[in-house]
C-alpha cells in the first residue's frame, strides 16, 4: 500500500515538474537555513560543557554600587576564593585566573606576539578539564619562572609536542621553564589559554587585599551542594573580611557604607551560562549573547515556516486539478482516511527530496556561514545516530506540518461535484492569502532588522567619538624594546609620512583597564568619590590622536612637574564636582595627589553600549624616559599623513628591525581596532541581509508559482477579455491586485512588531539611533515591489497570451 501510494506521489510530481521544482527548492532553502541556525545554536549552547564537572564550578560575580556608579563585575577579591575554601566546607577546591596583555614570547627557533596567556593557581586543573599531555599537574604551576603550553604552541615553539624542560622567554627578560603540556582547548570555552603561568608570581597576587578585584575566581562545590545555600553565606564573609579592609583603607563600615547608598555583593554564575549570559568587567575574552541565539533560532524557524506555508499554497491551489481523481476514488469505495494518507505520502516523498536538495545546500553554504559567524562548524562533526534520527524525525514532522491541511482539504472533496468539475476556489483563498500574509510578515521583519542593525552601525561609525581614529597605525609589539622604546618613536619620526607619535599604555578601544577611587579632597569620604581610571601617556597623546582640550594645558615635554599631573575628562571634572578644574588637586586612596592641569572633551573609549566614565591622563614612565613607579606601555602609535599607507609602514618597519633586531613587527590601525568592538553586531547585520534576502527569495518562489496558476485558471476569463477590447494594463493589474492585498497586510502586520523587537536590542546601547518612520516605509515599500515584480512576471505572460489559443479549446 505504501509502495503505491509513493509511486502515485512520484508520478505527479513528474506530472506537474515546474511546480515540483518551485516546492522542492523552497522547501530545501528553507530546510538548510533552519540547519544552519540549528547548528549555530548547538555550538554556542555547548560552551564550557567539555568540562566534566562543569555542572558544579562557579563563577564568583561581583556587584558593587559605589558613588553612584553600578559596577558589575566578573573578578572577585584576590583572597575570596582560598577564604571560601577554608570557611566553607561546600567548597571542594577553588582556582583563579587573570588575563593581562600580550607578550613576546622566544624560542630559539622563533619570537611571536602571543594573545592567549593568563596567569592561573596551580589547582586550575583540579578545577577544568584540560588534560596534560606531559608532566605533573598538581606541580606544573608550583614552582618559579614555570609555563605550561598547549599542545598547538608545543609544535609551533619546538616541532613536538615533546616538550617538557625547554625554555621560553617572554618579553625578552622573562626565562620560563616548560613544566607541562596541555591538550589544545576546545573552541567552546569562555577563556583560551595556550599559556599557563604561575599566579602567584604576579604582583596582584601578593597584595592580597580585599579591596582588590583582580581576578576571575572560580568555585567548585561538592556533589549535591546548592549554589543558593553558599551565596547566602556571602553575607558572613563580606561582615569578616570586607568590613575590616574598609575601615583600613577607607576609614568607614561596611554598614556606613550601605546607609551612604553604596553596597558590596556577590554571586555564584554556574560555568555554563558565563559565554551566553555574562557581559561583565573583566570577561576572559568576548562572549556571545543568549539574544543572538534566540535571533538565530527564530529566523531559521520563520524561513522554514515560510516555505512550509509555500508547500500548502501550492499543493491546495492545485486542488482543481486533483478534483477528479478525489472523486473517482471516492467512487471506487476509497475511505477518507486512504485519501488522507496518499496526501501525507506526496508530502512525504516531497519533503525527503527536499532534504536531499536542502543537505547539498547546506554544505556549498556552510562555508559562507562560517567566515560570516566567525564559527568552525562543520557537518561531519554532527554525524552520528541520534542526529540522524533527530533529522529524520524533524523532516517527518515537517512533511506532516506541510501535508496536514492539504491532505484534509483534498479528501474533503465531494465525489459528484469534484467529477463534475464543480469546485469553490474561494474556499481555500483566504487560507492561502492569510498564509502569504505570514509569509511576507516574517520577511518584512527581517528587512526591518537589517535596516536598523545597518543604521547603528552607520550611526557608530559616524558618529563624533573625541578622537581621529583614520591614520593612525599602531605598534602592538613595541613592549618587546621597552628601553628603546623612545629612540625608535623618534626615528620613525624622521619619515616624512609620519606626521606624529605616541608612547601610551592605553588606547580609546577596548582593553582590560582598572579603575581607582578618587576624591576631591583629603578625606577619603565615600561620598565624595570618584571611580576614575588612570592612564599613562606621553606629551604627544592628545595631539596624535587629535583630541580636543577645553580647557586648560596639555602635557609639555621636559617638564619634570607635569610627572604630578593629570589631565582629566569632561565626566571626571563633572563627577568630582569642579566648576574650574584648572589647578585643583584631586587625591588617591593611599595619599597620591594630583594636579588638574587640563580637561580633554569626553572621548568614547568603550563601545557606544557603555556612557564614557571618567577618565584621568597621567605622565607614563615609559614615555618620557625616566624610570617613575607609574610606567605601564602598550602600544607605539603613529599618525600617517599619506595615503601611500604601504611603503610608510616599511619605512616604520625598517626602524624598527634597525633598533630591535630579531623583534617580530606587528600593526594594526586604529579604525580597524574600534570596528572591532563591534563585530558581534557586524555579523548579526550581515546574517539578517542574507537571511532577508533568502526568506524574500523563498516566498517570492511561492508567490510566482500562485501567481502562474492563478493565470492558468483564468485562461479563458484572458481571452474573453482581450477580444472584448481590455488593455494588457487593465489585465495585469486584475491578475496584481489579489496577491497584493495580502503583502499590504503583512506590512501592516510586521511594522509594530519590528518596531517594538528593535526597541529592545538598541536598550544594549547607551548611544543610539531614533527609530524613523521612514525605515517601515522602506521594508514595505521594497517588500511590496518585489512582490509586484514577481506577480507582474506571470501577469504579463498571461495578459500577452493570443486569446485564439485561450479560448480554443478546454
Amino acid at each position: 500500500m505504501l509502495l503505491n501510494h509513493l509511486k502515485i506521489a512520484y508520478r505527479n510530481l513528474s506530472q506537474n515538474k515546474g511546480y515540483s521544482a518551485l516546492t522542492i527548492f523552497g522547501l530545501a532553502l528553507g530546510l538548510a537555513v533552519s540547519l544552519l541556525s540549528i547548528l549555530y545554536v548547538k555550538d554556542e549552547l555547548a560552551y564550557d560543557h567539555f568540562n566534566t564537572k562543569s555542572d558544579r564550578i562557579y563563577r564568583i560575580n561581583s556587584d558593587i554600587t559605589y558613588s553612584g556608579k553600578d559596577s558589575k563585575g566578573a573578578l572577585a577579591p584576590t583572597p575570596m576564593g582560598e577564604t571560601l575554601k577554608q570557611d566553607f566546607p561546600e567548597i571542594e577546591e577553588f582556582t583563579r585566573l587573570g588575563k593581562y596583555d600580550s607578550q613576546i614570547v622566544k624560542s630559539d627557533r622563533t619570537a611571536i606576539r602571543e594573545e592567549n596567556i593568563l596567569y592561573a593557581d596551580s589547582t586550575v586543573f583540579n578545577v577544568f578539564t584540560l588534560p596534560m599531555l606531559a608532566g605533573n599537574p598538581q606541580k606544573a604551576l608550583t614552582g618559579p619562572n614555570s609555563v605550561v603550553i598547549s599542545r598547538r604552541i608545543a609544535r609551533k615553539y619546538f616541532g613536538t609536542t615533546n616538550a617538557l624542560n625547554k625554555i621560553l622567554t617572554f618579553n625578552n627578560d622573562e626565562v620560563r621553564r616548560v613544566t607541562g603540556v596541555m591538550e589544545d582547548m576546545p573552541e567552546q570555552s569562555h577563556f583560551q589559554a595556550d599559556f599557563l603561568l604561575p599566579l602567584y608570581e604576579t604582583k596582584d597576587a601578593k597584595v592580597n587585599k580585599w579591596g582588590n578585584h583582580i581576578f576571575n575566581t572560580y568555585v567548585l562545590l561538592k556533589p549535591g551542594t546548592s549554589p543558593k545555600s553558599v551565596e547566602a553565606k556571602f553575607e558572613k564573609i563580606l561582615q569578616t573580611y570586607l568590613d575590616p579592609a574598609l575601615k583600613q583603607y577607607f576609614q568607614t563600615t561596611l554598614a556606613d557604607t550601605r546607609k551612604a547608598g553604596n553596597n558590596f555583593s556577590y554571586s555564584l554564575m554556574p560555568l555554563t551560562d558565563i559565554h551566553l549570559y555574562s557581559d561583565r568587567q573583566g570577561e576572559l575574552s568576548p562572549n556571545g549573547s543568549i539574544q543572538y541565539v534566540y535571533i538565530f533560532l527564530l529566523t531559521g524557524l520563520f524561513i522554514l515556516l515560510i516555505a512550509v506555508f509555500n508547500f500548502i499554497n501550492l499543493t491546495t491551489a492545485r486542488s482543481a486539478k486533483r478534483a477528479r481523481e478525489v472523486g473517482v476514488r471516492k467512487v471506487m469505495g476509497s475511505d477518507r482516511s486512504v485519501l488522507v494518507f496518499q496526501f501525507l505520502s506526496e508530502s512525504l516523498l516531497t519533503t525527503f527530496l527536499a532534504l536531499a536538495t536542502g543537505l547539498i545546500l547546506l554544505y556549498l553554504l556552510l562555508p559562507t556561514f562560517n567566515d560570516l559567524a566567525a564559527k568552525h562548524l562543520a557537518i561531519n562533526t554532527e554525524i552520528n545516530l541520534s542526529s540522524i534520527l533527530y533529522l529524520l524525525a524533524g523532516t517527518t514532522l515537517v512533511s506532516i506540518i506541510a501535508g496536514i491541511y492539504p491532505a484534509f482539504y483534498l479528501s474533503s472533496f465531494q465525489p459528484v461535484k469534484a467529477l463534475k468539475g464543480i469546485m469553490v476556489q474561494s474556499r481555500s483563498q483566504g487560507f492561502r492569502n492569510s498564509l502569504v500574509a505570514f509569509q511576507f510578515a516574517l520577511s518584512v521583519l527581517l528587512i526591518i532588522g537589517t535596516l536598523l542593525i545597518n543604521q547603528q552601525l552607520q550611526y557608530i561609525q559616524t558618529k563624533r567619538i573625541g578622537f581621529d581614529k583614520d591614520q593612525v597605525v599602531i605598534i602592538n609589539t613595541a613592549q618587546s624594546t621597552k628601553s628603546q622604546v623612545l629612540t625608535f618613536k623618534n626615528e620613525a619620526l624622521r619619515n616624512p609620512s609620519v606626521k606624529s607619535g605616541t608612547v601610551s599604555g592605553f588606547l580609546p578601544v577596548t582593553s582590560k583597564r582598572w579603575n581607582d577611587m578618587w576624591y576631591p579632597q583629603q578625606e577619603t569620604d565615600p561620598k565624595y568619590s570618584v571611580n576614575m581610571q588612570e592612564w599613562m601617556v606621553d606629551p604627544d597623546y592628545i595631539s596624535t590622536l587629535r583630541m580636543e582640550l577645553v580647557s586648560g594645558r596639555d602635557f609639555i615635554e621636559g617638564r619634570t612637574t607635569d610627572s604630578s599631573a593629570v589631565i582629566v575628562n569632561e565626566s571626571a571634572a563633572k563627577q568630582f564636582g569642579l566648576q574650574d578644574p584648572i589647578g585643583k588637586i584631586i587625591h588617591k586612596t593611599g595619599g597620591e595627589q594630583l594636579t588638574v592641569i587640563g580637561v580633554v572633551k569626553d572621548f568614547h573609549y568603550e563601545s557606544l553600549r557603555s556612557k564614557i566614565a571618567p577618565v584621568g591622563l597621567v605622565i607614563n614612565g615609559n614615555a618620557i624616559d625616566r624610570p617613575l613607579e607609574k610606567s605601564f606601555l602598550e602600544a607605539v602609535s603613529f599618525r600617517l599623513n599619506t595615503g601611500d599607507v604601504t611603503s610608510s609602514l616599511a619605512g616604520i618597519e625598517k626602524k624598527w628591525k634597525e633598533i630591535a633586531p630579531g623583534q617580530p613587527f606587528e600593526y594594526s590601525f586604529l579604525n580597524e581596532d574600534f570596528d572591532a568592538m563591534y563585530r558581534s553586531e557586524q555579523r548579526i547585520e550581515q546574517l539578517f541581509t542574507a537571511f532577508s534576502g533568502i526568506a524574500i527569495l523563498i516566498a517570492c518562489l511561492g508567490l510566482l508559482g500562485l501567481s502562474a496558476f492563478s493565470a492558468e485558471q483564468r485562461t479563458k476569463e484572458i481571452g474573453v477579455r482581450k477580444v472584448l477590447g481590455a488593455s494588457i494594463g487593465s489585465i495585469v493589474s486584475l491578475l496584481s491586485k489579489d496577491f497584493l492585498k495580502p503583502v499590504l497586510l503583512a506590512i501592516l502586520i510586521a511594522t509594530p512588531i519590528g518596531w517594538y523587537a528593535m526597541q529592545i536590542w538598541l536598550r544594549d546601547f547607551a548611544y543610539k539611533i531614533e527609530i524613523q518612520w521612514w525605515v517601515f516605509a522602506c521594508a514595505g515599500l521594497s517588500s511590496l515591489a518585489i512582490a509586484l515584480l514577481t506577480v507582474s512576471f506571470q501577469s504579463i505572460k498571461a495578459a500577452l497570451m493570443n486569446p485564439v489559443k485561450s479560448l480554443r479549446s478546454e
